[in-house]
């Protein structure tokens, strides 16, 4: 190489070298502190020989970088730098979910059809409740993963309106009733308030009501009862989750709210995929709440909201686009709990 083409090899700050006929001809200090006994002369090292124009993934150093080999002037100019595992982009976390709910959407309409071409009992009944079974958990696990990437990509739009937290609470009390008396379970809600106001998203409180149901349902024993009260304490409602036979069964619960889990865990059998309660966080972090656990025979949970000022006007509930096929959230949300019966001879469009 001339001396102009030798200096501008070593401005390069990654790895870089220049070879003939797989000889080394110029290389710089960069490229000498990866592959040791690099000289003038010397063979190319073995990872990087190929036909050039080239690219490739190669592992040197116990590092993995990517190489390019181009033609240079009937030398082969090879070029590395660090392979960076990023993270998929917001673009390809788009297409997956688009993809997602295309295939979920083709699922619910052929298990729909065939339960229509069934007979309601025998075997045919209970392994269709065990397919609904299954498309529930799939849907749950689905709008989790969506919620969850807007909120961290800041693509989710929170438009909270003024809502009524106490009526929200007596359905929400009303829907799981019937589903908690298949795990042996009852539930309660009280509250002196007839109403209680506070700015929010219905929807989004509704999946936290439900979650954290879910979650106390999980860890209680049969023949329990979950207790959701709600109270108003100076300018904040307190809502408020308890069970009065609960298992201390708390250790994911307490790592979440701990703080961030390590990275490298990975849920138990009968765990989850342990994004319910990052959900459940992010939805009162985007309320100005606070989410509270204490253990008092057994786990009881407790979400702090601010309340409405007292001249907010009351708001119209605009609902957002609906993926779940005519499951009902509930049913969605307690499905890891619930048997397959449960799921059977369900009116669904």
């Amino acid at each position: 190489m001339s001396p102009y083409e030798s200096s501008l090899l070593q401005a390069i700050p990654e790895p870089a070298l220049v070879a003939r006929s797989n000889r080394i001809e110029a290389f710089n200090s960069a490229a000498s502190v990866l592959f040791s006994g690099l000289a003038q002369g010397a063979p190319v090292p073995e990872c990087l020989l190929c036909t050039p124009p080239a690219a490739a993934l190669v592992l040197a150093g116990g590092q993995t970088w990517h190489m390019s080999a181009a033609p240079l002037d009937g030398s082969v100019l090879y070029l590395l730098h660090v392979a960076r595992h990023e993270a998929a982009s917001l673009p390809q976390l788009d297409g997956v979910m688009r993809s997602l709910r295309q295939q979920l959407a083709h699922l619910m309409l052929s298990t729909q059809l065939l339960g229509r071409s069934l007979p309601e009992e025998g075997d045919c009944a209970a392994r269709l409740a065990g397919m609904n079974r299954s498309l529930c958990r799939l849907l749950r696990l689905t709008e989790r993963l969506d919620l969850l990437r807007n909120m961290e990509a800041d693509t989710f739009t929170f438009l909270p309106v003024t809502l009524d937290l106490a009526g929200l609470c007596r359905e929400v009390t009303a829907a799981v009733e019937g589903l908690l008396d298949e795990l042996d379970l009852s539930i309660r809600f009280e509250s002196p308030l007839s109403t209680l106001l506070v700015s929010g998203d219905s929807t989004l409180l509704e999946k936290l009501l439900l979650e954290l149901i879910a979650n106390a349902a999980g860890a209680a024993k049969p023949e329990s009862c979950l207790t959701l009260s709600l109270a108003r304490r100076d300018n904040r409602a307190l809502l408020t989750l308890s069970g009065d036979h609960s298992l201390d069964r708390g250790g994911s619960l307490v790592r979440m709210l701990a703080g961030d889990p390590p990275l490298d865990h990975i849920p138990s059998a009968g765990e989850g995929a342990g994004l319910g309660l990052a959900l459940a966080q992010q939805v009162v972090a985007l309320h100005n709440g606070t989410l509270m656990m204490e253990r008092q025979n057994g786990i009881r949970v407790t979400v702090a909201l601010p309340l409405c000022p007292s001249n907010a006007p009351l708001s119209v509930r605009t609902p957002r686009a609906d993926y779940a096929g005519g499951f009902a959230p509930a049913l969605i949300e307690l499905s890891d709990l619930l048997p397959d019966r449960a799921f059977a001879y369900l009116d669904v469009e």
